[in-house]
């Protein structure tokens, strides 16, 4: 029963915000994504559902990118991320890794989450993170980058990646197949879960997923042995919406 009465919070805000209307960024998401797409299509799978961004047969990147940047700059002072939650994982992760040196983060639209590590941790590292608007540049320790690709530099090479963002994925396979790639042996891939993550998808959040089915899909990447999925992380301070960190270390 923990978090469910501010669960229930969530979802009455969720409701009464609908009932306001939408945000003016919002309305233009759904104008292109009407325009371009037409009606919301969403690929429902064993693990997980998402909403299709075909236009004409083909997937349409042009019209995921600038469907994310809107989304980015509409809510760019907004922050997800509670800095106690990551002085929280921060004191876990540093059992597990005895030196942590780079940090990535992915999809964190205003730096919260790179000033909260760099806050945190216990020693000095290099701390990135990626934003797929052109916003990016205004913040610091921040680039623009599509959080699917990877950088060659970054193979086998992060301690630490995370992030709160990956409900924005037009591919989870590829995404998680991508961030994995990157940590080096004994790094860890965090995931922050969220009630929220397990609602049904949206055009600017097009992978939802329930914390059992992400699990399982996670599961299925430690199949050869390479990666472990680590207990789920339930204790953080702050747990409104039953945040929950999700981890897989990469063990050889």
């Amino acid at each position: 029963m923990i978090g469910y009465i501010d669960y229930l919070l969530f979802r009455l805000r969720y409701w009464l915000k609908r009932g306001r209307g939408a945000d003016p960024y919002e309305l233009e998401i759904r104008r292109l994504y009407n325009e371009r797409v037409g009606r919301k299509k969403i690929a429902h799978g064993e693990a997980y559902d998402v909403l299709s961004y075909q236009s004409n047969g083909k997937f349409d990147y042009e019209l995921y990118k600038k469907i994310q940047t809107l989304g980015n700059k509409g809510k760019i002072e907004r922050v997800f991320v509670a800095q106690e939650n990551i002085a929280y994982l921060c004191r876990e992760l540093e059992k597990i890794i005895p030196e942590i040196k780079f940090v990535l983060c992915h999809g964190t639209r205003n730096a919260a989450e790179q000033k909260f590590f760099q806050a945190s941790l216990s020693k000095p590292a290099t701390i990135l993170g990626t934003e797929i608007s052109d916003t990016a540049s205004q913040f610091p320790m921040t680039i623009e980058w599509d959080f699917h690709e990877v950088k060659p530099e970054w193979r086998g090479a992060v301690d630490v990646i995370y992030s709160n963002s990956f409900d924005h994925s037009y591919d989870p396979q590829k995404l998680f197949t991508a961030w994995l790639s990157c940590l080096g042996v004994n790094g860890v891939m965090v995931l922050e879960w969220s009630r929220a993550h397990g609602l049904s998808p949206t055009i600017l959040d097009p992978f939802n997923i329930g914390l059992d089915k992400l699990s399982a899909m996670l599961e299925n990447f430690c199949a050869d042995g390479k990666f472990k999925l680590l207990p789920l992380l339930t204790g953080l301070p702050s747990r409104t919406i039953e945040q929950t960190f999700v981890l897989v270390q990469r063990v050889r």
